[in-house]
């Protein structure tokens, strides 16, 4: 059976590598003069930056055994997640619902009374929307100085707009207990399936895609699909070159997929196509002269005054920088195509002076990188949505595997044990 896989990011070289393993070469596609994806590292004036931040959360003994295989597993430094959130001039650790002690008296109050206020009346039955999911389980106070302009800002939408599809393990969801002593400064556990984290002592993330890409026999880099004919079962990359295939394992962003699609398309699939809603992210990477101006590893900002909603200090738990200096990891949220990336940019950076999270006069390197798709917007026609386009094309013998082909929200974990199910599948298929 020839097969190919279509994107060289971390779910398609695990796949590749996978069904190499087996004795199928699928040759992997990768528009990108590099693999990874959005799991890469570049290095600039000494520094090493990532594309966003990409930390690894291990809870399966099948990913340990496997980074194991690839002699990766030692080589991943274990830290105890250091976050917070910062609510108007205040800094508390996160998640917010555990620890608003830090908070300024009457916004910890308003969290405190509303989390109280929801919890004594709870609604019977299931919540219709994340709207009404946060008010029923967290309380207006929550809602309001946190979980809705966040996720505005994260999502570019309102909260009724979006569906539960995503919360799940997301949304650390603690008792009355746990929030009681969090407002009093008394909760010292740590919750989340972030709580612990791992990541390359030196070099940036990059060290997981490209020990995966060692194992895969056939790796086309600067190789761009750019359209597929489902029918005939062939798909075309920039110069003209046509590859046949029995099957293909989709990695790339679904819409750009559905987009290049050269059949007639159903009614239904073209309703779904456009039914699908994302935001891009600006990631703004500065190397700077100085030790970091916080300890932790990133904070949240739910402020809609403050351009960025997160801000990372990955040097904090890598060796990212030269000695004496810290790199500084800064995302905005975008719409699909527009905005001002350079005005934006400098928005960001003054907000991060005046906060006295960044001295421009001390900046050494400056690098910008756009994610496109960045976070998939989960309203509620988005399963429906992918539920027509995976099937339809999974029909015409084209498989979707990972994050953005599946238009899922899902971490590193995920995308390698993707990758090893869509190789399953092939495998059992070819059988």
């Amino acid at each position: 059976m020839k097969t190919i896989v279509v994107g060289g990011g971390l779910t398609g070289l695990v796949a590749a590598e996978r069904l190499a393993a087996d004795g199928i070469v699928a040759p992997v596609l990768e528009r990108e003069s590099e693999p990874g994806g959005a799991c890469r590292s570049i290095e600039d004036g000494g520094y090493v930056f990532d594309h966003t931040g990409h930390l690894l959360h291990v809870g399966r003994a099948e990913t340990e055994a496997y980074l194991g295989e690839l002699g990766v597993w030692s080589q991943l430094r274990v830290w105890e997640r250091l976050a917070a959130i910062v609510v108007g001039d205040h800094a508390t650790p996160y998640p917010i619902q555990i620890h608003t002690h830090g908070l300024a008296p009457d916004v910890r109050r308003d969290c405190l009374l509303g989390f109280i206020h929801a919890w004594a009346g709870r609604a019977a039955g299931e919540p219709a929307s994340f709207r009404e999911w946060v008010l029923d389980r967290f309380g207006a106070g929550l809602a309001e100085h946190f979980f809705f302009p966040y996720n505005r800002k994260l999502y570019r939408a309102e909260p009724e707009e979006l569906s539960l599809d995503w919360v799940g393990r997301y949304v650390p969801k603690p008792d009355l207990e746990a929030v009681v002593d969090g407002a009093l400064g008394l909760h010292h556990g740590k919750i989340g399936y972030n709580a612990v984290f791992r990541y390359p002592d030196r070099g940036g993330i990059r060290l997981l895609p490209d020990r995966v890409a060692e194992g895969v026999p056939e790796l086309r880099t600067g190789t761009e699909v750019v359209r597929v004919h489902l029918g005939e079962h062939w798909l075309e990359v920039a110069g003209g070159d046509r590859l046949a295939f029995d099957a293909a394992i989709s990695t790339i962003g679904l819409p750009a997929l559905v987009d290049m699609v050269l059949d007639e398309l159903p009614a239904d699939v073209v309703g779904a196509r456009k039914a699908l809603r994302w935001v891009r992210v600006l990631n703004i990477a500065f190397g700077v002269r100085g030790e970091a101006p916080v300890a932790e590893h990133w904070r949240y900002f739910p402020d809609p005054g403050v351009p960025y909603y997160r801000v990372g200090f990955p040097s904090n738990h890598g060796r990212l920088a030269p000695e004496g200096c810290h790199t500084v990891s800064v995302e905005i949220s975008l719409d699909p195509g527009a905005g001002d990336v350079a005005a934006e940019a400098a928005a960001a950076e003054a907000a991060l002076s005046t906060a006295g999270l960044l001295d421009p006069a001390a900046v050494e390197v400056r690098r910008l990188t756009m994610v496109d798709p960045a976070y998939v917007v989960f309203d509620h026609a988005r399963r429906q949505a992918v539920a027509v386009l995976r099937d339809w094309l999974k029909s015409h013998g084209v498989r979707l595997s990972g994050r953005w082909a599946e238009w899922k929200y899902s971490a590193m974990e995920d995308a390698i044990l993707d990758g090893m199910a869509a190789a399953r599948r092939i495998v059992r298929d070819s059988g």
